[in-house]
């Protein structure tokens, strides 16, 4: 959507900005999208925080976002938009949260996880489970130390706060610099903490195994291998099949899942890599190449509550560089996968 610059008023304040080599770089930085909501040309003036804007919509969907002017802001402010009715979120709970970047100078949005293009988030409030390797990973970071204890499950989040009290450091950062936010820029967060839980485990009803499929061992009532005595793994082809089949929500290109898993190659007498006994689940976005291709063309359209079996070719996993010393080139991979939530 194409807005219209608001013209800058002789001494109007200009946004300061700094040389992108001061700080190291962000690894990465999420493509810009166009503002949500009605975009007007706007009047030539500013307001502070919430003034200056109004946000829309239904929680766990796109918020529209409407500016009357430019917004500026200073330390964090946090506004309970929508209150919702499910489970308070304590400090150290994790919750699944989807989030709007907008500047308020520009009238953009930098980051928005509801759509295709990028994933929601795993966040554990007051923690630091996010490691920063993109603008949206700070602003993910940002929100585990701002989101108030206490926050219940459907609730929406406004956040206004100036853009170097948000990234700070990474302020002066060159994927920052991308998405065209000024230090002294008034940006607004607009977070939704969505009322869905993660499961224990899968819910399913069971299902019969074909011939191909490797069977689960099992360790203190978790999997804890794959069994490929009886199978037929002569065919190397990227393919499922459900153990269980669940009846919740499916999983859709851009969701955050969260799962538990175990991957084993079918030569092998143990997993290269498991979840079950870690105690947390692994929470990934898929359909956007933060997996190997075979998680994210496979894991699209399984209801969440499933047990899956994944076979995956050579080319749809780590091809033939393989990974590590656990999985030579041109393996095969083989997972379970358990679909605890998709948001």
């Amino acid at each position: 959507m194409t807005v219209t610059p608001v013209p800058v008023r002789p001494g109007t304040p200009r946004r300061l900005r700094r040389s992108a080599g001061l700080v190291a770089p962000l690894l990465l930085a999420l493509p810009l999208a166009a503002c949500g909501g009605d975009s007007t040309a706007l009047a030539d003036e500013t307001q502070d925080g919430l003034a200056a804007v109004s946000v829309e919509g239904d929680v766990g969907s796109d918020p529209e976002i409407t500016w009357s002017s430019r917004m500026t802001a200073d330390a964090a402010d946090v506004e309970t938009l929508v209150e919702g009715d499910g489970d308070a979120v304590e400090e150290g709970d994790t919750a699944l949260v989807n989030f709007v970047l907008a500047n308020g100078w520009t009238q953009e949005t930098a980051v928005d996880t509801f759509g295709e293009e990028a994933s929601g988030y795993q966040l554990t409030l007051g923690g630091e489970s996010v490691q920063p390797a993109s603008v949206a990973d700070v602003v993910a970071s940002f929100l585990e130390a701002s989101i108030p204890a206490g926050t219940t499950k459907g609730s929406r989040l406004t956040i206004t706060v100036s853009g170097i009290n948000l990234f700070q450091d990474a302020i002066f950062s060159e994927p920052v610099g991308a998405a065209d936010i000024g230090n002294e820029d008034g940006l607004l967060v607009v977070a939704d903490v969505l009322d869905a839980d993660v499961l224990d485990g899968p819910e399913g009803e069971t299902q019969q195994l074909p011939a191909w499929a490797p069977s689960l061992e099992f360790a203190k009532g978790v999997p804890s291998g794959l069994d490929f005595s009886d199978a037929d793994v002569e065919l190397r082809q990227t393919r499922k099949a459900f153990v269980k089949q669940g009846t919740g929500t499916e999983v859709e290109k851009g969701d955050l899942i969260v799962v538990d898993y175990l991957g084993q190659l079918a030569d092998a007498n143990k997993p290269f890599d498991e979840s079950f006994s870690g105690g947390e689940p692994f929470a990934t976005g898929i359909g956007l190449g933060n997996v190997v291709q075979g998680w994210d063309d496979l894991l699209v359209g399984v209801p969440v509550g499933s047990r899956v079996i994944l076979e995956i070719k050579p080319g749809d996993g780590y091809g033939a560089q393989g990974s590590g010393d656990s999985i030579p080139g041109g393996s095969t991979l083989f997972f379970v996968v358990d679909v605890l939530a998709a948001v």
